[in-house]
C-alpha cells in the first residue's frame, strides 16, 4: 500500500468507537499516582502558576514566554475540509484563554513555527521541529503520521488530533486529544443508531486499501450481530473492498444493498465519499435510508447537502457544539469567538490538546523541562479537558486496546441526528455523552453522563 492512501485509515475510522473512557471522574487536572511522588493536583499546581523560575537550555522557554510548533496538513488534503488551521484555531483559543489569566509561571503561551507537511512531510516537518531549539512541544493535526515517532524519539510533548491510535501506542510523549482507541472492538454506538432508525437490515461499508477502514466495518458489522436479538436488526450486506475516494462511483454497491432489502448503512468513509454514496442512494430510490457517519461532523458541509443527509446519524469524539455550554465548553465559546476562530471539530481538538500541554505544565511545577511535563502528564488519570471529552487515564493512555482487553470503565459516544441541515443532540443536551458499562458487555440502554 502507498504512503498517499495510508492516511485514510484513521481519517476513515476516527468516529468508530465513539471511543471507550478510560477512567472515572471528571477533572481535567492529574490525580496522585502510586508512587513516592504524586502529581500536583489541580488546586495545588495552580499554587504555583504565577511562581517565576529561571530556566536555561530549555528549548522553546524564555522568561517571557513558552512556545509551540505547529505541524499538520494544509495543502494537498483530498479530503478538502480545514483541518492545520481550525486546529491551530483551537489552540490559539486556549492559549489566549490562559493568557488572559496572566499565563504561567510569569510567562505566555505562544503558537510558533505553523508548519504545513503538505499530506505527505510530516516526518520531514516533525524533524525540523526535534532539530530546533525553537519550540518546547509540538502539536500536530495531519492525515498521515509519518513523523510522531521522531518527535517521541526526542523526547518532545506532542498534543494531537488523536485519530491515529497505532501510530499513539506505545509512546508515552504522543498525546492525543482523546486516548488510544480500539477499531477491533465491538461497540454499541452503531446497534443503538439503528435501532434508534428502527433499521432490520444492516449494511457496513470499508476501503479495501486500508487495514483500518477494512476492520471498521468488520467491527460495525460484528456489533450489528452481537446485538442482533436485542436490537432486531442483523448485518445482511458488508463491503470492506470499495476503493479509496470511489473513483467509479457506487452503483452497483447501492444495487446490491437495495436487493438485500439493507434499511440501514454504517460506513467507515471519509467525508466525500459519504456524500458520493448519498447522492447514489438518492438516485436510486433508498434516499430515506438513514447512515452512520463517523467522519461528516461539519457544519456547513451537512448544511449545503441537508436533504441528502436528513436523518442521518453523526457521532463525536468531543462534547458537541449543540451541548448545553459547561464546564470548557463555556471557554470555549468565549475565546474562539474572541479570537475570531472556527468553532468545529478540528478547533474543538485543538483546544482539548492545549488544556492537556497547560495541564501537563501545571503537574509538572515552575521548574519545568520536557521530560517532566512527559511524566506528570501520564500519571493523569482522569483526564476530560474540563468536561470537554469523555476520561481519559493516561496512566495506560498510551496502551493498544483490544476485544478482550479494555481499558476502564466507560464506553461513550457523543451521538448526533442531522434533522434540516443541522445536528440535533440525542442526548440531553446538559449530558451529552451516552455512556455504557465498558467491562459488561451485554446490551443495556446508554446512561446519559456529563463530565464537567
Amino acid at each position: 500500500m502507498s504512503r498517499s492512501v495510508r492516511w485514510v485509515a484513521a481519517v476513515a475510522v476516527v468516529g468508530l468507537i465513539a471511543a471507550c473512557g478510560n477512567s472515572e471522574g471528571g477533572g481535567s487536572g492529574p490525580e496522585p499516582d502510586d508512587g513516592d511522588e504524586p502529581a500536583a493536583t489541580g488546586p495545588a499546581g495552580e499554587a504555583e502558576r504565577d511562581t517565576f523560575v529561571a530556566i536555561e537550555g530549555v528549548p522553546g522557554v524564555t522568561d517571557a514566554a513558552i512556545t509551540y510548533a505547529v505541524v499538520g496538513t494544509r495543502s494537498n488534503n483530498p479530503l478538502g475540509t480545514c483541518i492545520l488551521d481550525c486546529f491551530v484555531d483551537g489552540i490559539e483559543a486556549y492559549f489566549a484563554f490562559r493568557n488572559d489569566e496572566g499565563g504561567i509561571y510569569g510567562r505566555q503561551l505562544e503558537v510558533g513555527d505553523v508548519l504545513d507537511d503538505a499530506l505527505l512531510q510530516n516526518q520531514v516537518r516533525a524533524l525540523e521541529v526535534v532539530s530546533s531549539d525553537a519550540a518546547f512541544g509540538s502539536f500536530n493535526a495531519t492525515l498521515l503520521a509519518s513523523g510522531w515517532g521522531d518527535l517521541d524519539d526526542a523526547g518532545v510533548p506532542t498534543y494531537t488530533w488523536g485519530i491515529h491510535s497505532a501510530e499513539m501506542a506505545g509512546r508515552e510523549s504522543v498525546f492525543g486529544h482523546v486516548g488510544v482507541l480500539c477499531i477491533e472492538c465491538t461497540g454499541r454506538s452503531v446497534p443503538l443508531a439503528a435501532s434508534m432508525a428502527g433499521a432490520t437490515r444492516v449494511a457496513s461499508l470499508g476501503y479495501g486499501t486500508t487495514d483500518n477502514s477494512k476492520v471498521c466495518a468488520q467491527t460495525q458489522a460484528a456489533s450489528i450481530e452481537l446485538y442482533s436479538d436485542e436490537i432486531g436488526a442483523e448485518s445482511v450486506y458488508m463491503n470492506d473492498e470499495l476503493d479509496y475516494g470511489l473513483p467509479a462511483g457506487i452503483a452497483p454497491e447501492v444495487t446490491a444493498m437495495r436487493e438485500a432489502g439493507v434499511d440501514f448503512i454504517s460506513t467507515c468513509l471519509d467525508l466525500n465519499a459519504a456524500l458520493t454514496l448519498a447522492q447514489e442512494l438518492e438516485r436510486q430510490g433508498m434516499g430515506d435510508v438513514p447512515m452512520y457517519h463517523p467522519n461528516t461532523y461539519d457544519e456547513a458541509f451537512v448544511a449545503a447537502n441537508a436533504e441528502l443527509f436528513e436523518g442521518d446519524f453523526v457521532v463525536t469524539l468531543t462534547r458537541p457544539l449543540e451541548s448545553e455550554p459547561a464546564g470548557g465548553m463555556v471557554d470555549f465559546n468565549e475565546w474562539i469567538t474572541e479570537t475570531g476562530g472556527e468553532p468545529g471539530d478540528l478547533s474543538l481538538a485543538g483546544w482539548v490538546s492545549a488544556d492537556l500541554a497547560f495541564q501537563g505544565l501545571l503537574a509538572a511545577g515552575p521548574e519545568f523541562d520536557r521530560a517532566s511535563v512527559i511524566a506528570a502528564s501520564n500519571r493523569f488519570d482522569a483526564f476530560t479537558a474540563d468536561g470537554m471529552t469523555f476520561p481519559v487515564d493516561w496512566t495506560q493512555g498510551h496502551l493498544p486496546q483490544t476485544e478482550d482487553g479494555r481499558i476502564g470503565p466507560h464506553e461513550c459516544a457523543s451521538l448526533l441526528r442531522v434533522v434540516d441541515g443541522t445536528f440535533e443532540m440525542i442526548a440531553p443536551a446538559d449530558e451529552p455523552f451516552l455512556c455504557w458499562d465498558n467491562q459488561d458487555r451485554t446490551w443495556a440502554e446508554p446512561t446519559p453522563t456529563s463530565f464537567d
